[in-house]
Parts: C-alpha cells; structure tokens; sequence
C-alpha cells in the first residue's frame, strides 16, 4: 500500500533494537547532526547495539534507534535509499564491533513550516517547544524527499511518501512513519 502524498515524521518501532553512542553523550548528536556538511571534518563516533531492554530481547532492525533527529542506518537500508539519501543528505561513519552503521545528516534545511497556520506550543521566550499540528508551504517542499526545519534542527528529521514508499518496497525493518502533513488536493 502506498503512502498518502504528504510528510512523515520516523519512529523507532517499539521491539526493534537501539543505537547509543559509548563515549558521547546523546545532546553531542543535537550539535552534529543538524544540517551543516559535516562530510569533510568527520571523525567516527563509537556506538553500541542495544539488543535487550527491560529484560525483552529486541529485534535487528536496518535503521537501529537513536533518535529521529538522528537516523542510523546499516548496509542494507543504505543499499535501498542511498541515492535518496545523498541528494538530500551525507552518510557519516560511525565505529560499532557488530555491524557497519552510518549516522544520516541531513544537508537540506528548509523554511517550510507555516508557523501561523500550524498549531505551535511556545516557551515563554518564544521558542518553539512542540508543534501539535504541523502545516507546511507546499511550495517549498515539492519533490524533496528528506529535510529538517532551521529552527528545529535538533528535532526529527522529516521524510515523504516517497522515501516511505522507498523503505516498505525495500522491505527494510525497524521503522514506522508517523503522517504530519498531507499536501493538498
């Protein structure tokens, strides 16, 4: 089934297993994976698979959880989506005994969230803390397939219909996509 034409947010699913850096800290990735080419200035960072949680035993998943703000990927994802992934992003290595993983940075930050049109929570500083309701300018994000906002660049990472289309075609594991904004008939 395809996905509707419109904007999804990923989501680690609930059994599958997680990614977690061993020297790092999880706010380190909020600095480095926010857009900015990062490519040329790379060193890889050691990770770990987490495979246990709460005594359950999680499942091998092609994009291992970080974090949607921060999406990891291994070989077989990178075999499916690469030329998607790199038109919109870099695909930076990273260090882990049990498989070859790479963090995704997204280079394409887009302005395309209609701030006034979607329904936004603010600190008192004005900051966005949480959109509830996301709309987004059309316009703008017609034909881009992977994208962050420039001032949420530490929140999620933003797909279309194609890379979900792309993913579930693939047969890939380890993801589910949660729809945010349907672009209009």
């Amino acid at each position: 089934m395809k996905a509707k034409p419109g904007i999804y947010k990923p989501l680690g699913l609930d059994k599958s297993e997680f990614c977690h850096p061993v020297e790092q800290k999880f706010e380190w990735f909020y600095d480095q994976i926010n857009g900015t080419p990062r490519q040329a200035t790379w060193t890889p960072v050691t990770m770990r698979l987490i495979h246990k949680t709460e005594g359950r035993k999680l499942v091998r998943s092609d994009s291992p959880w970080l974090g949607a703000y921060a999406l990891i990927f291994r070989r077989s994802a990178i075999e499916a989506l690469g030329p998607m992934l790199r038109e919109h992003g870099e695909l930076l290595p990273l260090e882990c005994p049990e498989a070859e993983l790479w963090v995704y940075n997204p280079t394409r930050v887009i302005d395309a969230l209609d701030e006034e049109a979607s329904t936004i929570h603010r600190f008192k500083s004005g900051k966005i803390m949480r959109i509830k309701r996301y709309v987004f300018k059309a316009h703008l994000i017609e034909g881009v397939d992977i994208f962050k906002l420039p001032n949420l660049r530490a929140e999620s990472t933003f797909v279309s219909h194609r890379f979900v289309d792309l993913w579930n075609e693939s047969k890939l594991t380890g993801l589910e996509f949660t729809p945010v904004w349907s672009f209009p008939d």
